[in-house]
Parts: C-alpha cells; structure tokens; sequence
C-alpha cells in the first residue's frame, strides 16, 4: 500500500529534545493534508491525532487511524480520550496513550499518572472549549491555513473544503488539549520541554462520524 503523505510527515515532525515551533509544525500538517490523495474506495487513513500534544511536551508522537474501526489495542484502554463536536456538526474524539520510555523512565511515569489523574478528574471537553480562543491567540493560530494563496473555501470543491475545515478544525482541538495537558504538568512542577521526556514515545488516534452517524473517512467518496 502507498504510504500516506500525513504518516509520512509524522514519521519526521516529532523532534524529542525541544519544543517544535508551533508555526512550522502548522505549516508541515497543512502541508500533508492538502497532499492526501483522493480515492473512491475506502483505505487507511493516517491522521495525526496526539501527534502534537506529544510534540509539545517533547516525545514523538505516533498516530494512525483506520477506516473508522477499530480502535487502536492501546486506545481500548487510554490515558485519556477527549470527545468534541465541530462546527461542521462532526461528533469526535481523541485518544492518547501514556508517554513510554524517554529518558528518565520514572519521571516520564510520574508524568502519565499527573495525566491520567487530570484527565479522570477534569471535565476535559468543557475545558477545551472555554481555552479555545486562548489557544488561538496564544499560537497565532489561522483557521485558513489548510488554504493555498489564492484559494477561499467557496472556490474548493465542496469535499475538499469539508476535508480541510476537518483538519484544521481537528489540529485547533489537538493543540488546545496540548496546551491544558502542558498547563497541568507545569502547575505540577513538569515543564513540557524537559530534556527526560527524550526518546520518549507517545500513540493518538481520532475517529469522527458525520451528521448522518457514519465514520468519516478523508476520501472515501472523492
């Protein structure tokens, strides 16, 4: 099977030291998304959900998602998961494992149970939603930056608009939950570029399903 150019880009967009640049990160995943092929049948579709959270706080991120089932073996039992509506009217949610590995294997642990004890406790959506525009602001975030010079949403093909609003729509989403994860870590005396998350390793995975209850699939009817 062809590789997809959005696994392909996050086989290399997770540096495991340092903080990414939030700006080139944008522009590498805006990138891939617009490089997505479209086909009639359905296929595997890489989606870089976590991706970013996980670069944020400085391991690699590893997302995959299938056709819309199954979960991922780890997402049956996640860390956290996180579950949202976007304004296209798209029911969503988002899946992340703990850290694994890294440097310093014990306070990467201590991480994942800070995590794991927000998320058991936190009303997450409703956090996300009220940190929205803050995430915007904070990031210079531009909700057209799935569009080439030139190109408006009206002059897109009405899937491919739909295709690219989802994907910005689903990285604001990622990088707000990036930034509350990080908020908490931090109150917690864990910086989010601590060199002992290196080598550390970090799994997404999102599914989404349309106005009509079926799982979207980037594609599937192009």
């Amino acid at each position: 099977m062809t590789p997809d150019p959005l696994d392909e880009l996050l086989d290399r967009s997770a540096p495991v030291t340092r903080t990414a640049d939030d700006a080139a990160l944008r522009a590498m995943v805006a990138a891939a998304a617009r490089e997505v092929p479209r086909r009639r049948r359905r296929r595997r579709v890489g989606i870089a959900a976590g991706a970013l959270a996980a670069v944020l706080i400085g391991g690699a991120g590893v997302a995959t998602a299938t056709d819309g089932f199954p979960w991922a073996p780890w997402a049956q039992d996640p860390l956290g998961a996180v579950s949202f509506t976007m304004d296209s009217g798209f029911a969503c949610e988002l899946r992340f494992s703990p850290f694994a590995g890294g440097a310093d294997p014990i306070f990467v642990g201590q991480a994942n149970a800070i995590l794991e004890d927000w998320y058991r406790t936190t009303d997450v959506p409703a956090a996300a939603k009220a940190h929205l525009d803050q995430t915007i602001r904070d990031h210079d975030f531009d909700m057209t930056l799935m569009l080439e010079p030139g190109e408006t949403w009206e002059s897109l093909p009405p899937e491919e608009a739909q295709h690219r609003r989802w994907a910005t729509e689903w990285l604001l989403w990622d990088l707000v939950v990036s930034d509350l994860e990080s908020e908490e870590l931090e109150t917690r005396g864990i910086a989010r570029d601590d060199a002992r998350f290196a080598d550390s390793t970090r799994s997404g995975q999102i599914q989404c399903f349309d106005e009509d209850g079926e799982p979207y699939v980037p594609g599937a009817g192009s």
